[in-house]
């Protein structure tokens, strides 16, 4: 059964949050790319001679389709990011990219040696540019924030509003299809599939003001009869994914995207230090708070 959430959870999570880093990773610059992807990579001895990864990488990407082909993945994923080595970082990134994504979608392939490995290699690089990035967006945001204007923060903070009737519908309509689609992933205990739809519409809708909070509980709690480390998992990618758009919108210069989302996490996880991420993104929630304080906007927060 190819369910991300019961089988071997740790590692497609891993992969997911290895995914959002090298990504983040990769606008950081070369230098970073190098230190912290491809010299770990090039120490453990995956580099080979280069073989054309781009058509390895289509090669996979079929045998993706044949259930029969799915043991050669993992190997095959070995041997065309060894040969991107060889080529050229925009490949390289690529095909890292491509193998964690595998992982995260089968478990079949995550169980595999060489993806053991590759997590291995990039766990300790990674976490480490991590804490190193993760000071600069907060000095960045930190200096940005307290240059913004005051009313760019208040729109930031203010819950999006749905307004017209059509868009209040088109909510409602979505929560039908949640349920609709959740009912069937159940029934075939896809749960991979139930927490990607209950995740979409945890990212999307959280901050609007008809969000259903209550059937969302609903949906988790009878999720989690079925598979007791559901509801973890789900947490895990969320915090993930919300942590690379907070970082994102930093590093690119969109503070609003920024606080939306620290918003969006601070309203999802309400202050659970043990959900991933909370010391990163609490550390930049104080921040704002302080400027709302120092510029005096308290009042203009009441009102929305």
């Amino acid at each position: 059964m190819e369910d991300l959430y019961t089988v071997a959870p740790s590692r497609p999570e891993q992969a997911q949050e290895f995914n959002r880093l090298v990504r983040l990773l990769a606008q950081s610059g070369k230098s970073n790319f190098k230190k912290y992807l491809y010299d770990p990579l090039f120490i453990a001895a995956w580099e080979r001679r280069a073989n054309d990864a781009r058509k390895i990488l289509e090669y996979v990407r079929a045998s993706l389709k044949n259930p029969a082909y799915r043991t050669t993945v993992a190997p095959n994923c070995k041997r065309m990011i060894g040969s991107a080595m060889a080529e050229n970082f925009s490949i390289l990134g690529d095909t890292v990219l491509f193998f964690l994504e595998v992982i995260q979608m089968l478990p079949q392939i995550s169980e595999a040696d060489e993806a053991k490995e590759f997590l291995n290699i990039l766990k300790s690089p990674l976490f480490e540019w991590q804490k190193i990035h993760s000071e600069k967006s907060a000095y960045i945001f930190d200096r940005e924030l307290n240059n913004m204007e005051d009313a760019k923060i208040a729109e930031a903070l203010e819950p999006v509003k749905l307004g017209s009737a059509d868009a209040k519908a088109h909510i409602s309509h979505e929560v039908q299809m949640l349920y609709q689609q959740i009912l069937i992933a159940a029934r075939t205990d896809n749960f991979k599939r139930a927490g990607q739809l209950l995740s979409r519409y945890m990212m999307e809708y959280s901050d609007t003001e008809d969000y259903a909070e209550k059937d969302v509980r609903k949906v988790i709690d009878a999720l989690k009869v079925r598979d007791s480390t559901f509801e973890q998992a789900l947490h895990n990618f969320l915090a993930t994914d919300l942590y690379f758009r907070i970082t994102q919108g930093i590093t690119k210069g969109d503070l609003k995207v920024a606080v939306r989302m620290i918003r969006k996490y601070a309203m999802i996880f309400e202050g659970d230090p043990n959900i991933r991420y909370y010391y990163e993104i609490d550390r930049l929630e104080r921040m704002l708070y302080n400027v709302i304080t120092k510029k005096n906007l308290w009042k203009a927060m009441k009102k929305i």
